[in-house]
């Protein structure tokens, strides 16, 4: 198998399919899974191409304006090959609870700021957390064009149909009690806010996209994230050929049906 992989100081990221990645060996059995996998709205929906978004330029200026489908997102999401890793949180879990273990947390982000249904726009969504925890709330606001925080439409436009507030991701990786200097794996990149929010707040990161636009959107955010702290860390790209070998995949324990 052969990955397209990008250095940026301490963040890894690479371009391949996750499972083959985490097939080859490459990822820390140590490391924190936090992602919003694509857990099959198209194949819900009986749609095909699943969810879509709308392309825009890191820099911010709209590019091709129309709609991509997400990989992987025209058929049901298996969590299994993540769930044997230290510390897992989930996005969008409510969509396959039944394959998570009883054991673990769900999360709340609260997207209307508790102003109610007033519009077409869900008013939250979930995460499990395979960590307990005492706060599993987090209120901000994020709905079409009116979006709070540093991702906000007057500093740049949306990237991606799923993507989250940097200000989320910062607070799952707190709520999961990642410890500083720890690694932070998103399978599903996207992006890459998961990077920056691990840039921001003390951590390694290993992000992985099969999406050769998306995995160039989040190359360009994660520099830029460096560079507004006022680092400059070596970039280095190069092809990384690997074999199988299971034996460097965390073994996960046969899930049981969650309670909701």
């Amino acid at each position: 198998m052969t990955f397209e992989k990008t250095e940026i100081g301490p963040c890894t990221l690479y371009r391949g399919d996750c499972l083959e990645v985490l097939a080859a060996g490459l990822l820390p059995k140590d490391a924190a899974i936090v992602s919003d996998p694509p857990y099959g709205i198209g194949w819900q929906k009986h749609a095909g191409d699943g969810k879509g978004c709308q392309i825009a330029s890191p820099q911010g200026a709209k590019a091709n304006t129309h709609f991509a489908p997400i990989a992987g997102d025209n058929a049901p999401f298996d969590p299994a090959p993540w769930l044997g890793f230290t510390k897992v949180v989930l996005f969008g879990a409510n969509h396959f609870a039944q394959r998570l273990p009883e054991k673990g947390q769900w999360l709340c982000w609260d997207k209307s700021v508790g102003t109610g249904p007033a519009d077409s726009f869900v008013d939250g969504e979930f995460a499990w957390s395979s960590v307990r925890a005492t706060r599993n709330l987090f209120r901000h606001l994020w709905k079409g064009v009116l979006r709070d925080g540093q991702d906000a439409p007057s500093r740049q436009p949306k990237l991606h149909v799923s993507q989250k507030p940097t200000e989320l991701m910062r607070w799952l990786i707190e709520t999961a009690r990642v410890r500083l200097g720890a690694t932070v794996c998103d399978p599903y990149m996207g992006s890459g806010t998961t990077g920056i929010a691990c840039i921001q707040t003390g951590r390694r990161f290993i992000g992985i996209e099969i999406d050769p636009s998306h995995y160039a959107t989040a190359c360009a955010r994660i520099e830029r994230a460096w560079a507004d702290l006022g680092i400059r860390p070596n970039t280095t790209t190069t092809t990384t050929t690997t074999t199988t070998t299971s034996a460097s995949c965390p073994t996960a324990t046969p899930a049981t049906p969650a309670r909701t």
